[in-house]
């Protein structure tokens, strides 16, 4: 299990000839994300849902500090273990497309990603991950520059889950995606879990998140004000203030309170 106790951000102001000012960016996040869970954390832009990812893998900027506790299965994690977890134990899908080298070619920046986690899959075993996103082998033998942002993202992807670590992080991954295309990714993602994985996906999209995730805590004002069950969600659960921000989802379009969203039951 993946914890995260009491963790706290803050950012650095910098002053001249004074000690910087610190201020509280993130505050009291507490979350578990089990083996074979999908935890959804939804909220808005500048709430500070990447940065939290950044701070579990240890890659956070030096203008900003942390405290609180990660743990992965009930051991604390200190930074000087983080950076032999990335990649085999904590798997990493950033939100920016930039973050694919655009000197390399595909192929190798895919089997560099797997490398990390001791995979070593083949040519064919890359492809085939492709085709499950609807895309071709020829990728491979492209730059990054030569792709969409969609294809880019699930290059991105590819890049985590073909390294089987046991928590992946995701952030934002069904950006630059069209609907069938997020709904190809994230069911992807909901097997991994059924073959006992974790992931802590970041997302603003409250309606994607109830029909995939397990559960969905969310993020407001700096702090976690709720964990609620997606299908708790789906019917009626969570506080009033959830609940209406549910209600008013452009999705809904007279869907009554508490009836399923037509492909949840399948995700």
């Amino acid at each position: 299990m993946l914890q995260l106790k009491n963790v706290e951000l803050s950012c650095a102001k910098e002053r001249w000839f004074r000690s910087p000012t610190w201020t509280p960016i993130l505050r009291n996040i507490n979350l578990n994300v089990q083996s074979g869970e999908l935890v959804a954390l939804v909220g808005g832009s500048g709430e500070g849902k990447s940065l939290l990812l950044q701070n579990i893998l240890g890659l956070l900027p030096t203008s900003m500090r942390s405290s609180g506790q990660i743990l992965i299965d009930d051991q604390i994690i200190n930074t000087g273990q983080q950076r032999h977890l990335r990649g085999n134990t904590l798997g990493y899908i950033p939100q920016s497309i930039s973050a694919l080298n655009p000197l390399l070619k595909v192929g190798k920046q895919v089997q560099r990603a797997a490398s990390l986690g001791g995979k070593t899959p083949t040519r064919d075993r890359v492809a085939e991950q492709l085709r499950q996103y609807n895309l071709s082998e020829t990728i491979l033998d492209q730059y990054p520059l030569s792709l969409s942002g969609g294809m880019a993202k699930r290059i991105l992807v590819s890049c985590a889950t073909l390294s089987q670590a046991r928590f992946i992080l995701a952030d934002e991954v069904t950006a630059w995606l069209d609907l069938p295309h997020a709904e190809i990714l994230l069911r992807h993602l909901k097997t991994l879990c059924h073959q006992g994985q974790g992931v802590l996906w970041i997302t603003h999209d409250l309606h994607l998140a109830a029909s995939f995730a397990d559960k969905i805590a969310v993020l407001h004002q700096g702090t976690i004000k709720e964990v609620v069950g997606a299908t708790e969600l789906r019917y009626g659960g969570g506080s009033d203030w959830l609940q209406s921000l549910w209600q008013t989802l452009p999705e809904h379009n007279f869907i009554h309170a508490g009836e399923p969203l037509p492909y949840a039951a399948s995700a």
